[in-house]
């Protein structure tokens, strides 16, 4: 019975020693875990942190500084919060130890002063991390970088004695250049002197304030430095003094302001104290239509006479003046509130408003690049009569329920009026009224015609004018017909193979343009197809114009073809590489019934505008 005793007693210390072994040391756990590291014990590389926390936070204990970035563990658990398992906490392109003890940011913010540049940007721009506004100037360094593209270490980036501040804010001139009206003078210097840094002409005068100051000593403030009814640009043309009243006694006076000398104005049959730019009537159309006006564009208009037909002059007209010119619509916005307020305006107003809104000569629109309807007109005008181009017709229209009205062009084309309005293509007269209703210009009421030629002398007399109404001008519409439809393929097809005479117009292509255009018709999309026998690659070239049947007529169908659709298309990149592939053709084109464009008036007429779809199957 005592051995069992002491035999029971041997095993229960056996297992007493076996467990505290295995509560003191390593043990592989069931199920394939990880070795734990009792908390009593600490790691060999000294970095603050103990087993329990190395393995928490996945560091190396045998590496003081598992990242490698020059900061050792612990300091980073405990004194900076970064991560010790990588080199560049908030991933700014700083790493960690450049953020704390050289850039002195925050190693957790990627952008520490909040400016909106990341803290490596500041560091590649040489801007400061640790502050918004490096400069001080009260804008802050991503402004200055991103919207501005001032310098954000230069209060004044473009070195013109006005902070970037100063000029974004409080004066509007460009703080990246010196001068940002290119007047020749410095921002700075406008200022000082009252003259205004954002208009290269402050007096109106046709003198840069540049020129003004520095050439010809006149007063940039003062139109007419003399006060002798010449402005001071016109003196510089007529060679006079703009500093001395009447300099070569010439009586070259100029009473009502309008560029035209009292003689001269006597000569044309004009009012010499009645400034012509105030409304577009017959005194404008003389005055402004004027010889000595027109020659002030004669430069531009040389350019015109190297085209033989009439047609093709004033379209590149028309072309010139929609690349050109830009429509100022601040100065149609002072003309409806003149109109709209003029009963409770002050005759200081009034007269203010009148002076904001008066016609330019055509040379002023050029110089300005921009003008409302009146100005267009003018302009349009004078660049025909200088290219031999007569008559021209000016045209005065009302509109229903509106009190402003519109001015325009027109010429006869193989005696069709068309009508030349800013843009191209020209229209059609009777195209034109409901060309109006679809771009909500208004409703034409009426159209006032005047008539403009040129006497013997080149100046202009106003030989005739008469009224439209609105019915009347409509009946004057133009309406495809298939027959023109069948003119435009053909001729498509001539000028096509005048572009690509290596092709040839193949039959065994017409079944699949003929599917396609179906297709587009229904669907707004081609079908997928296979190419007929005998062919290796091939194509669908397709493309649709709104508008096309609006502004056909048979007198301009072969411009507005070649110069407008769908002639250009085959010259643009994306077909040109296409077409130089192949050397076989088949070309379609129809109206489509099922897109059709419908404009009503206020009597319940309407015109119809189908689409007209071009189909071309190449293939090789």
């Amino acid at each position: 019975m005592v051995d069992i005793l002491r035999k029971k007693h041997a095993l229960f210390v056996i297992l007493l020693v076996t467990m505290t072994l295995l509560s003191s040391a390593c043990i592989q756990k069931p199920g394939g875990e990880e070795p734990t590291v009792s908390s009593s014990t600490n790691p060999e590389d000294n970095d603050g942190l103990s087993f329990d926390e190395e393995q928490k936070y996945g560091t190396d204990p045998s590496n003081p500084d598992t990242d490698g970035d020059k900061i050792i563990d612990g300091d980073e658990v405990h004194k900076y919060h970064t991560d010790p398992l990588k080199v560049d906490s908030d991933e700014d392109g700083l790493t960690d130890y450049e953020e704390l003890f050289e850039y002195n940011t925050n190693p957790l913010d990627v952008d520490t002063d909040g400016d909106g540049l990341r803290d490596n940007v500041e560091v590649e721009k040489g801007t400061d991390p640790t502050l918004e506004d490096t400069d001080g100037d009260n804008i802050v360094d991503a402004d200055e970088v991103n919207t501005y593209f001032t310098n954000p270490l230069s209060q004044d980036t473009d070195g013109d004695g006005l902070t970037d501040y100063a000029e974004i804010f409080t004066y509007n001139t460009s703080p990246t250049t010196e001068d940002s009206d290119g007047d020749g003078m410095d921002d700075s210097a406008e200022l000082e002197l009252k003259t205004n840094p954002l208009l290269e002409d402050t007096d109106n005068d046709r003198l840069w304030d540049g020129e003004e100051l520095v050439k010809y000593h006149t007063d940039p403030l003062n139109p007419d430095s003399d006060d002798d009814g010449l402005l001071d640009g016109h003196e510089i043309v007529f060679e006079t003094n703009p500093l001395k009243v009447d300099s070569d006694r010439n009586y070259l006076v100029d009473s009502d302001g309008d560029y035209l000398p009292d003689g001269y104005e006597v000569k044309i049959g004009t009012n010499p104290a009645h400034d012509w730019r105030y409304k577009y009537e017959e005194e404008a159309f003389k005055a402004g239509l004027s010889k000595l006006l027109r020659k002030e564009v004669s430069p531009v208009s040389k350019q015109f006479m190297e085209y033989n037909t009439t047609l093709d002059r004033a379209w590149a007209i028309l072309e010139w003046i929609d690349e050109n010119i830009q429509y100022n619509y601040t100065k149609l916005d002072l003309i409806e509130e003149m109109v709209y307020n003029w009963s409770t305006l002050s005759g200081h107003e009034r007269e203010l408003y009148k002076k904001l809104t008066r016609l330019q000569a055509a040379n002023d629109t050029i110089y300005r690049k921009s003008g409302i309807c009146g100005d267009y007109a003018i302009l349009t005008a004078a660049l025909l009569l200088e290219s031999n181009i007569s008559p021209v017709y000016m045209l005065d229209i009302n509109y229903k329920d509106k009190e402003v009205g519109h001015n325009t062009v027109a010429i006869k084309i193989d005696s069709e009026y068309f009508v030349l309005d800013q843009h191209l293509p020209m229209k059609p007269i009777g195209n034109y009224y409901w060309d109006s209703l679809r771009a909500e210009m208004g409703e034409i009421a009426n159209v006032t015609f005047y008539i403009i030629k040129l006497d013997e002398n080149g100046e202009p007399i106003i030989y005739s004018n008469w009224i439209w109404t609105g019915k009347f001008m409509k009946k004057k519409a133009y309406t495809m017909t298939e027959k023109d439809i069948d003119f435009i393929i053909e001729l498509t097809k001539q000028k096509f193979l005048e572009l690509y005479p290596d092709y040839r117009e193949d039959e065994r292509l017409k079944q699949n343009a003929e599917t396609q255009l179906k297709s587009i018709k229904s669907t707004n999309e081609t079908t997928k197809m296979s190419l007929p026998s005998g062919f290796t690659k091939g194509w669908t070239l397709w493309r649709y114009y709104e508008y096309f049947a609006l502004y056909y007529h048979p007198a301009i169908g072969e411009k507005l073809i070649e110069d407008y659709w769908p002639i250009p298309a085959f010259l643009k990149d994306n077909w040109k590489e296409v077409i130089e592939q192949c050397d076989k053709f088949y070309l379609i084109m129809d109206a489509d019934e099922n897109n059709v464009i419908i404009i009503k008036d206020s009597t319940g007429d309407a015109f119809k505008i189908p689409r007209i779809v071009m189909v071309m199957e190449i293939a090789k």
